[in-house]
Parts: C-alpha cells; sequence; structure tokens
C-alpha cells in the first residue's frame, strides 16, 4: 500500500489554482495543541535539542562522538518511521516531499555511520545510494512537472525558484561524493589518511542534513495543521531549512583538512 502511494503521489500533479493569494495565511492550531506526547513528538524535540547542541560544537571547533552520530541515527530513523501512516491524506506534493525526504535520510544515516565506523557500516553506501539516487529522481521529476505546469496555467509561484535551486544544488554534491565512494572500494580506507578531518566533515554534513530534512517535514506539518501557513512558511523554510545552516556550516568548518564532495 505504501509502495502504490508513492508511485500515484508522484504521477498527480493537478494542484489547487493558488494564484490569487499565493501568501494567504491559514489559521489553525496552535503549537501547543499539536500532538507532542508520542514518539514522533519526542524524536523531533530531540532533534532540535541535538541540533543546538551540534552547533555549540561547531563554533567549539570540535568533532562529534561516536555516540552522538548513533544517537543522531536512532532519532532521525524514528522521526521518518513514525509518520508514513499520517502522511497517506495529504496533498501529492507534500506526499512526494515526504517519501523523497525519507529515502535521502536512508543514505544519510548510512553516510553518517560509514563516517562513524567504516569498517561496519561502509558497504552500507550502496544500496542506500540506490536508494538516494532513486529518490532524487522521484523528487525532481514530480516538482519540476509541478512548477512547470503552473508556469503555462498562469500559476507560477517564482518564490519556490531559490530553495529549489538551493537543494538542487546541495543534491548534486552528494551524487558526485557518492559516486567518488562507489568508484574507489578502498575509500575509507585511502582518503581519511590525506584528509584527516573527512570523516569528521562528512559525519557533521550529515548531521546537518538530517536535521534540514527534518526540519523541512516539520515545516510541512505546520502549514497543514495551520500553525504556520503561506508566505511565512516558504520563507522560514527555504532560509532555515536549507541556506542558513548550510552557510553556518561552511563557515565554521571552511579550515578543516577535507573535502566534500
Amino acid at each position: 500500500e505504501g509502495i502504490k502511494d508513492i508511485e500515484s503521489a508522484g504521477r498527480d500533479v493537478d494542484t489547487p489554482h493558488w494564484s490569487k493569494e499565493p501568501l494567504k495565511e491559514v489559521k489553525g492550531l496552535t503549537l501547543e495543541q499539536l500532538d507532542w506526547p508520542n514518539v514522533h513528538g519526542l524524536a523531533c524535540g530531540a532533534s532540535g535539542v541535538l541540533f543546538l547542541a551540534e552547533l555549540v560544537r561547531f563554533v567549539a571547533g570540535q568533532p562529534p562522538s561516536d555516540a552522538e552520530c548513533y544517537f543522531a541515527a536512532v532519532v532521525y530513523a524514528a522521526i521518518y518511521a513514525s509518520r508514513f501512516d499520517g502522511i497517506r491524506p495529504l496533498p501529492p506534493h507534500f506526499r512526494v516531499t515526504f517519501y523523497a525526504t525519507t529515502g535521502w535520510t536512508v543514505y544519510y544515516i548510512a553516510h553518517l555511520l560509514a563516517a562513524t565506523n567504516p569498517a561496519m557500516f561502509a558497504t552500507w553506501v550502496y544500496p542506500t545510494g540506490i536508494i538516494f539516487l532513486a529518490s532524487t529522481i522521484y523528487f525532481y521529476k514530480h516538482w519540476i512537472e509541478r512548477m512547470w505546469r503552473h508556469f503555462l496555467e498562469d500559476r507560477f509561484r517564482p518564490y519556490y525558484v531559490p530553495g529549489l535551486l538551493g537543494l538542487m544544488y546541495f543534491h548534486a554534491l552528494d551524487v558526485v561524493d557518492l559516486f567518488n565512494q562507489w568508484l574507489n572500494p578502498k575509500y575509507w580506507w585511502q582518503v581519511p589518511l590525506t584528509l584527516h578531518d573527512q570523516a569528521w566533515t562528512i559525519q557533521d554534513v550529515r548531521l546537518t542534513g538530517l536535521f534540514m530534512s527534518s526540519m523541512a517535514l516539520f515545516m510541512i506539518t505546520l502549514h497543514n495543521k495551520g500553525v504556520l501557513t503561506g508566505g511565512r512558511n516558504t520563507l522560514i523554510t527555504v532560509l532555515f531549512t536549507i541556506f542558513v545552516p548550510a552557510l553556518f556550516l561552511t563557515g565554521t568548518h571552511a579550515t578543516l583538512n577535507a573535502s566534500f564532495p
């Protein structure tokens, strides 16, 4: 049933006509009225606390501990695993975004663990990398078709373009890095010898990416519950789930002896 919904959501590009009031705010629940005391709510809270601690660590110039990386893997896996049943009633473009983000997260977790313990997890980048590539094609096919349809029907919303282009740039880096690993089976036993901070950099790139993706999911939830909708939701999503975390990560890691991709 889940696979069928992934397929049907990806085919559907017929969306409501929003061009007359593209920034309309819809009132609904408050943040306090959301259903927090469950696995998903607790995992979201834990991810927020974890990322705040990571920001402090970034500024301090400290690498992540193995415990931090393993804890993050469990937290972000719980966030997505606990949302599958609740996502199906949503409009197709939200479901496509969720399913694609889930696929990206599977690879990000595997890559995080490979950087933490390559002896055990290095081979995980092969099957999960396929999932990542399929998710990327699935996501951009849907959104490019959707935006092109909106353009032809004179209901194109240009404020989505910076966010989509930003995502495309970062995913392009991910693809290059993925093939760097695929084409070099000894990657984890060769590259860190010359780039001593490579594992550290990859761990923090993935920890940041996992938080950015989960925050994008949270912004979808806020929109659908009427907590934060319209233009404010779009602006916060584009800025704080794409550009601000990426720029902060780049600024705090620029001097490390590493390369990504």
